[in-house]
């Protein structure tokens, strides 16, 4: 999920939670028996959130209408409110924040930093307004500016905790999909090179333990792909995939797809352990592949870590057996 994606749903739930605060301030408006012409600005506010909310779905231009929408709750929407709500005695305070959550979650580049720009400047004209021509301010018995800010301001809080709980859904989401990206194959589901790199270095240091490192290289695989297509070798790849998860899992061993057709086993065991689970696997293996290439196989070399001082050391040990191991098959 990118990151138009995180804002598009992100301008949805805002939509809906101004829909859903334009009815209830109606409903609070009513009960704080304030003017029914205060609500004029919650009834085009819901229209507007409503229409925007509808023509979401157009991503030619959802990201025109948002910024409109934006426009038009910063340099309309809220001076109107500020004005005919009581000024600085109501919850434009609130409101202000809440427009400048939301801007800075949904907007990058120049349009954030122009409604930031106008966000302050409406903000101090309306204070200004407030204080050389207070005339121009609705006045409410203080009775009445209670009743509705014990209906607005928990309407606020509540739709700000709304806004950034979603964000940080969407936030979390995208980092767990990040980190699936930065630590697996995407074909075959294994870790990839990045950890087996530091789960080997965390085998160097685990010397009192024994444990095993295993490589393992396709026999002929160029043939399945030429012979059968790279979708073919795909599903070849991940059937292999499958039969190292199922008998290796994924606890303290780690099984990596090394490069293209080649897969390393970081192995916590015996060695005798090992190559009998990579026996059986072969067998497997063969038995699926060669549906597809009769000398098709996998080619396999086992060293221990203890037996060498540096994991460089361990890992050429392993390279150079696999390559005699591949030396003796026919190609």
């Amino acid at each position: 999920m990118n990151q138009s994606n995180i804002q598009l749903l992100l301008y949805r739930a805002i939509l809906l939670v101004g829909a859903s605060l334009s009815i209830i301030s109606i409903i609070g408006n009513y009960i704080s028996s304030f003017p029914f012409f205060i609500n004029l600005k919650w009834i085009v506010l819901f229209f507007i959130t409503v229409i925007a909310y509808i023509f979401s779905n157009n991503k030619k231009y959802t990201f025109h209408i948002m910024f409109g929408v934006f426009l038009f709750l910063v340099c309309i929407f809220l001076p109107f409110a500020f004005v005919d709500s009581g000024g600085s005695n109501n919850n434009a305070m609130g409101y202000t924040f809440l427009l400048l959550i939301a801007t800075t979650y949904l907007f990058n580049g120049w349009r954030r930093l122009f409604l930031v720009v106008m966000l302050i400047l409406v903000f101090m004209a309306m204070h200004a307004l407030e204080y050389y021509r207070p005339e121009m301010i609705a006045v409410f018995s203080d009775r009445t500016q209670f009743i509705d800010r014990m209906i607005q301001i928990p309407l606020l809080l509540l739709a700000s905790f709304l806004i950034i709980l979603r964000f940080a859904k969407e936030y979390e989401r995208v980092n767990q999909r990040l980190d699936v990206f930065a630590n697996f194959d995407e074909l075959t589901g294994l870790y990839n090179r990045r950890v087996f790199n530091r789960a080997m270095e965390e085998a160097e240091r685990n010397s009192n333990e024994q444990i095993q490192l295993a490589l393992l290289d396709l026999d002929n695989f160029k043939k399945v792909n030429d012979k059968h297509g790279h979708y073919v070798g795909d599903e070849v790849l991940k059937e292999l995939s499958v039969l190292l998860k199922n008998t290796f899992g994924f606890g303290k061993n780690i099984i990596s797809r090394w490069g293209g057709d080649e897969f390393a086993i970081i192995y916590y065991g015996r060695k005798i352990d090992l190559t009998q689970n990579l026996e059986a696997i072969k067998k497997s293996f063969r038995d699926y592949v060669s549906a597809y290439e009769k000398t098709a196989g996998i080619s396999t070399s086992i060293v221990s870590f203890s037996d060498y001082d540096k994991v460089s050391q361990t890992l050429i040990a392993a390279d150079h057996q696999l390559y005699k191991e591949k030396f003796k098959k026919p190609s």
